[in-house]
């Protein structure tokens, strides 16, 4: 049977055999389990910021407008940080991260398209051309 191509999307391809992540190809029956993940949002120097500007608050002198602007600042940069999904692709020979997107559906759309191959890999009548 021909190994068609029936998925491509932020770097996974999807054919009736294999799965490629990153350039490297995975058999479907070698795949155990996949699961998604939310990764923490990068806060830390958004922490700092914001540590340091209650500091600067009881310094006298420039340092209560400075540590006004540091706490601002810190919420800015608290409000722009968003979150990462991955998937992680379970085989006996170890992990593989499939995707690292901020889009929630784009982590969602990967993870239905290797459930669909997973679950039609031996049925070729059944594939999505």
């Amino acid at each position: 049977m021909e190994d068609s191509i029936y998925f491509s999307h932020l770097g996974v391809i999807i054919s009736y055999s294999q799965l490629i992540v990153n350039g490297k190809a995975i058999s479907l029956k070698s795949i155990t389990s996949i699961e998604p993940k939310m990764l923490k949002r990068p806060l830390g120097f958004a922490r700092v910021s914001l540590f340091g500007g209650l500091a600067l608050l009881f310094a006298s002198g420039f340092g209560p407008p400075i540590g006004l602007l540091s706490i601002v600042f810190s919420g800015l940069l608290w409000h722009l940080a968003k979150p990462k999904y991955s998937i992680v692709i379970h085989t006996p020979t170890g992990d593989h991260q499939a995707i690292l997107s901020e889009d929630f559906l784009d982590m969602e759309s990967v993870m239905t398209a290797v459930n669909v191959a997973i679950s039609l890999r031996g049925s070729p009548q059944l594939m999505i051309n």
